[in-house]
């Protein structure tokens, strides 16, 4: 059989999995392909790079402005339409959009943290009494920016009120959760039916464990019940790899988020697994209908 040419959908060609998966597909006999949908805008209706791919791994979409990140996800479904794509931008789209991830997640029968979405700041003064501390996330948001944390405190209610107000006035929506008080969550790479490698995250100072927030990696082993709502969760988005947040309550672990473009570099420094390996035989396995 022909070897397999695995194209690799790019923002920085620094970057570590975008680096580790040239060097897996390399490994595995198979031809990298790297490109940037930023530069396929000249051949919108026929990208040439499509007769040159037997598959496609999404390793980034790239952040931009609502008609640049569009346009991209539009490219990404017009080479679906010809080749397989993974993760395909429909699951990209479900794992970026934390409200309609989340009802997915619940309608899978997953555990989530209490969320509220509101636009009316009243509404979320009165989840604030009743919660007593709540985090605000952006509902498209990553690596834990734009999120802020509030406390029920009478001496801090007209800061609240203020701080709530103005995040309405810029976003329209608010997406509360209640806080969770922990300094580790655990993120949990999953590649079709497995778990590929899982890490705790800890907190650098405070309560935000993103890596790129200076979060720290630390090796991290499930039990049967992380292992399995992780898999489930990734299913329920429908993403053929994942990056799954889970965190550890006195109630049991309950799934925070789930990142559709996930990093594998966490993974590799804290446990030497290379993730990127799973992911890269799933899909020549795909390719030659193994």
């Amino acid at each position: 059989m022909n070897a397999t040419n695995i194209g690799i959908a790019i923002t920085d060609s620094n970057d570590w999995t975008a680096r580790a998966l040239v060097r897996s597909i390399e490994m595995r006999g198979a031809t990298p392909i790297p490109f940037r949908l930023s530069e396929m805008d000249s051949f919108a209706f026929n990208p040439p790079e499509i007769n040159e791919m037997d598959i496609v791994i999404v390793r980034d979409v790239g952040a931009g402005a609502f008609e640049e990140v569009s346009f991209k996800f539009d490219l990404l479904r017009i080479l679906a339409e010809t080749i397989p794509v993974i993760n395909t931008p429909e699951s990209i789209r479900n794992a970026a959009n934390k409200y309609y991830s989340l009802y997915l997640l619940k309608k899978a029968g997953i555990p989530v943290p209490e969320t509220v979405v509101t636009g009316n700041s009243e509404v979320a003064m009165e989840i604030l009494c009743e919660w007593g501390e709540l985090v605000i996330k952006p509902i498209f948001g990553y690596k834990g920016i734009g999120i802020a944390r509030f406390k029920s405190d009478s001496d801090l209610l007209g800061s609240n009120r203020r701080s709530i107000g103005e995040i309405l006035a810029e976003r329209g929506v608010a997406y509360l959760q209640e806080f969770i008080p922990i300094t580790r969550d655990i993120r949990a790479f999953v590649v079709g039916d497995q778990v590929a490698g899982s890490i705790y995250r800890y907190a650098r100072d405070g309560w935000i464990t993103n890596l790129s927030h200076g979060g720290t990696p630390e090796r991290c082993v499930l039990d049967s019940f992380q292992e399995g709502i992780a898999i489930k969760a990734s299913d329920a988005i429908g993403t053929t790899f994942a990056g799954v947040d889970i965190a550890e309550t006195d109630e049991g672990s309950v799934v925070l988020e789930i990142n559709g473009t996930p990093s594998g570099r966490g993974v590799f420094e804290a446990c030497g697994v290379d993730v990127t390996r799973d992911l890269v035989d799933y899909a020549i396995s795909w390719v030659r209908g193994l």
